[in-house]
């Protein structure tokens, strides 16, 4: 009975081995400059993704990012001027509806007046 209890615990977890994603992780950084009371277009794109999409996964502490499938804008706060940051997780799907992360975006974003 112990035999056939470790024989299926081992195929199990060869089965869930199989189906995690061995890909590496992209990073970008990117240093950006908007003006004071302005709108920055951070990143677009032409099409989006099938299956997958994007998140916020750092929110910027000084500003407002606006994200739909196509564009991610950033917003500075009211008056503020200096140095933000903010990051974008990327995601894709196989097509069997899990989703992992293929990419992160590093945005360091300076407010002039």
């Amino acid at each position: 009975m112990k035999f056939n209890f470790f024989a299926v615990l081992a195929s199990l977890l060869i089965l869930c081995a199989c189906n995690a994603d061995d890909t590496e992780i992209t990073t970008t950084t990117a240093a950006l400059q908007v003006a004071i009371n302005d709108t920055l277009i951070v990143a677009q794109r032409d099409s989006a993704p099938i299956e997958g999409g994007r998140e916020v996964s750092v929110q910027p502490e000084h500003g407002e990012v606006l994200l739909d499938a196509f564009t991610i804008k950033y917003v500075p706060g009211v008056d503020f001027t200096g140095e933000d940051y903010l990051e974008v997780t990327n995601k894709a799907s196989n097509g069997d509806a899990n989703f992992y992360i293929t990419s992160i975006d590093k945005y360091t974003i300076t407010v002039t007046e």
